[in-house]
């Protein structure tokens, strides 16, 4: 069980979030190095307090000093030097230096992602082991200030699939859910956070004063890449999956060496002010596998064997969401009934009967930044579309009766028939955030080892090969299952 949760922690200081970039031992924009530099020119015309070695207010951080009072400061302070020691030398050797820093920390990967081809650091954070606490620490203080919380998870793919009669669509899919999440690890999640006019943090930290640093080195995240401890070695996988989150740069190397301890992130969750809490709205976009896992993190426990039970600790963790697909749906019903918007109409015409998360996006016009499928950035296109969705579609007015709704638990229909289970089955797709099937084909472990995988494969169109085991032994209360994966590379 989780440990008792009376309220959030808070940090005192509101007035700067990012402060803790300057000021924690591990920040990623830590020039303490060259401070100390700086500092063994003293006596060599760099005698500015900015320049020299540092005081323990200014904590090491040259934003912190002469930088962060703007140009003036060092006018005042320098007079007319000159040579090394003029206004314009000292400025240039302090700015070369915090570039020059924040270039190697890209290239390893401890900062913001640079993509190839693109102008500067983005604004998504990927985050450690090392640094974890340090960007929990900011998100803490930023929640209140932007409750709009964007999310999505990569994790390995679909392995198992239930067997036997289920009452529902709902409950087949939220078995085959439950199989899949108790037997898998989360690999990564993202998250982006939105006041509520949907505007981001801001891209600089601002002083106490509510200027911003002169120089705009610093790029604050307004989204975090949460990546969490994985092994293709000695963990559980489809290998289709794998495969896209490789060419999409996912490090499993890093992620086996460096990544984040699910119960170590599980305990600050609870604690950071996203969960619990009915004033944090979490969207999302077909979220049945994304919920499931924060749940199991959060709980330290394997999902209840119950729908109904399972969507009422999600309520309990989050107590206001949006599932994106669902909304767009319920856009769809509205439309049919002839009571949407000349705008809304419009645009469901033109999507037809495309409902991917790209699709949404290219359609309402929203640009994703980041690679797709990754975490980080599948969460950021997801917080746009929702904005962009809730001001055309339903005229920034959401109905109440859209909260809470996870796409295929909630409002699917029936229940269903053998001929749909026996389709469903053949044709089970992973949900994703650009609506697109990633399926592997059905593969034993001793298979998977002398196949190769050039590529993502198309879904098979019959149940050959399939391994089931019987109800008594199978995954769960008297269900058997077909297993889709590889173990350990094996």
């Amino acid at each position: 069980m989780p440990p008792a949760v009376s309220g959030h922690y808070r940090h005192s200081n509101l007035s700067n979030p990012f402060n803790q970039y300057s000021q924690h031992p591990q920040s990623a924009y830590s020039h303490d190095q060259h401070q100390t530099s700086l500092a063994g020119f003293s006596g060599q015309g760099f005698s500015n307090g900015g320049f020299g070695a540092p005081n323990a207010q200014q904590n090491g951080n040259i934003f912190n000093s002469g930088l962060a009072n703007g140009p003036g400061h060092f006018a005042g302070a320098l007079g007319g030097a000159a040579g090394l020691g003029s206004q314009e030398a000292q400025m240039r050797f302090a700015r070369g230096a915090a570039l020059q820093e924040q270039q190697g920390q890209l290239a390893g990967h401890d900062a913001l992602t640079t993509l190839a081809g693109a102008r500067g650091p983005t604004r998504i954070r990927e985050v450690y082991k090392h640094n974890l606490h340090q960007e929990m620490a900011v998100i803490r203080q930023l929640v209140d200030r932007y409750p709009y919380v964007s999310m999505d998870t990569e994790f390995p793919g679909i392995v198992a699939r239930p067997m036997g009669n289920f009452p529902s669509k709902a409950d087949y899919h939220y078995q085959c859910l439950r199989c899949n999440v108790d037997l898998l690890k989360l690999i990564q999640l993202g998250i982006t956070l939105f006041s509520v006019e949907g505007d981001l943090p801001p891209a600089q930290s601002e002083q106490p004063s509510g200027r911003g640093y002169p120089n705009n080195l610093v790029v604050c995240p307004c989204t975090w890449t949460f990546n969490f401890q994985f092994s293709l070695q000695d963990d559980m996988y489809s290998q289709d999956s794998i495969d896209m989150l490789q060419k999409a740069g996912v490090d499993f190397t890093k992620c086996r060496e460096n990544g984040i301890d699910p119960k170590v992130f599980g305990s600050l969750l609870i604690t950071s002010g996203l969960v619990l809490d009915p004033d944090v709205s979490w969207l999302s976009f077909h979220s049945g596998y994304d919920f499931g896992y924060l749940v199991k993190i959060m709980a330290c426990q394997q999902l209840p064997n119950d729908e109904d039970e399972y969507l009422k600790i999600v309520r309990m963790w989050f107590p206001r969401l949006y599932d994106i697909k669902f909304l767009f749906r319920q856009a769809q019903r509205d439309h049919a009934k002839g009571v949407t918007n000349t705008t809304a109409s419009n645009i469901i015409n033109s999507i037809g009967q495309k409902s991917g998360l790209n699709d949404l996006a290219e359609e309402l016009g929203c640009q994703r930044e980041g690679r797709p499928h990754t975490a980080g950035s599948d969460a950021w296109l997801t917080g746009m579309v929702f904005w962009s969705m809730r001001s055309k579609m339903f005229g920034n007015n959401v109905p109440d009766e859209c909260i809470g709704k996870i796409w295929g638990l909630s409002g699917v229909g029936p229940p269903a028939s053998a001929a749909s289970q026996a389709a469903a089955i053949a044709g089970m797709q992973t949900p994703n955030s650009t609506g697109a099937s990633l399926f592997n084909p059905v593969m034993t472990p001793s298979s998977m080892a002398s196949t190769q995988h050039d590529g993502p494969t198309a879904p098979p169109n019959s149940h050959s090969n399939m391994a089931t085991t019987p109800g008594p032994h199978g995954y769960g209360s008297g269900m058997g299952n077909a297993f889709n994966f590889s173990f350990g590379g094996r």
